[in-house]
């Protein structure tokens, strides 16, 4: 039987093969190099869990310098088989570069954000705004912040992206950050994705029950030859869940969402309306 794959040994082959790829090595001179097998190494590289020793080769083999060699290494140690967690603090963990790995690997992404908008739907200024609400960054963090969050964003632009939905809440919509002019950009932006055939946006009415109060800030991952996954944003972490009965825990949520939530011409239309009303209040 194949060995199921998990986040974390996803996101090691992810980084295995960029190392390969920064060297201008092929797969084969890898193997051929440490006298592995090609198809031990694409194993690795498409998510099979590798020893530590057997990663410490491969790395050698790719000339990776100490520090980084390092942060990959952890990577190996024996993960829990349900959650992972990315401390926000932790200088050698980007949650948000781990979020990005497991985005580009699915077929679709299916997100929830009850306080703030989709982070893959922000303009630079409310992506900065929100940034600067929190007052934990220096100015340093904060740019290469933004630029994480920016660079995740191209995901939607690629050739064959996955299929996005994002749940959004009026409330959410109608909360002025910083000033009118910002949420107008902002709401124009949402318009703007709304045309894109591999976004839907559906927007959570206030007429709706308050499901704010009960999901927080969740992302569903689903692959074509992986479980799905779902992702869980706290203040201080991410979580990474890949035990089947919690991730079902979010599709309970997130059929309720859609029974709730406006069609997605409705919500077009709630959405054009709204970045009219801000106009109004610039002027």
């Amino acid at each position: 039987m194949t060995e199921k794959s998990t986040v974390r040994t996803r996101e090691m082959g992810a980084e295995l093969k960029t190392q390969r790829e920064s060297k201008q090595l092929s797969l084969r001179e890898v193997a051929r190099r440490a006298h592995w097998s090609a198809s031990k190494v694409s194993g690795w590289e498409n998510g099979r869990r590798i020893s530590p020793i057997d990663a410490a080769i491969y790395l050698a083999h790719c000339g990776t310098e100490a520090p980084e060699r390092a942060r990959l290494l952890e990577l190996t140690r024996p993960p829990s088989e349900l959650y992972w967690v990315r401390p926000y603090y932790d200088q050698l963990a980007d949650p948000m570069k781990s979020l990005i790995i497991q985005e580009n690997l699915a077929t679709s992404v299916i997100s929830n954000s009850p306080m703030a908008l989709p982070v893959m739907l922000q303009t630079e200024d409310y992506v900065r705004t929100v940034y600067e609400l929190s007052g934990r960054y220096t100015a340093g963090r904060l740019k290469q912040l933004i630029q994480s969050r920016l660079d995740r964003q191209q995901l939607l632009q690629r050739r064959n992206p996955p299929h996005c939905t994002y749940f959004v809440y009026e409330h959410t919509l109608r909360s002025v950050l910083r000033d009118p002019a910002l949420m107008h950009e902002q709401l124009q932006y949402l318009v703007l994705a709304t045309n894109l055939p591999h976004c839907t946006i559906r927007v959570v009415p206030l007429s709706a029950p308050p499901y704010h109060l009960v999901g927080s800030r969740f992302t569903i991952m689903e692959f074509d030859d992986h479980p799905p996954v779902a992702y869980e944003e706290t203040f201080a972490a991410a979580l990474f869940i890949d035990e089947r009965v919690a991730v079902e825990a979010f599709y309970v949520l997130r059929t309720r969402l859609e029974e709730a939530a406006l069609s997605e011409r409705a919500s077009r239309e709630l959405l054009v309306r709204l970045a009219e009303e801000f106009d109004l209040m610039t002027t």
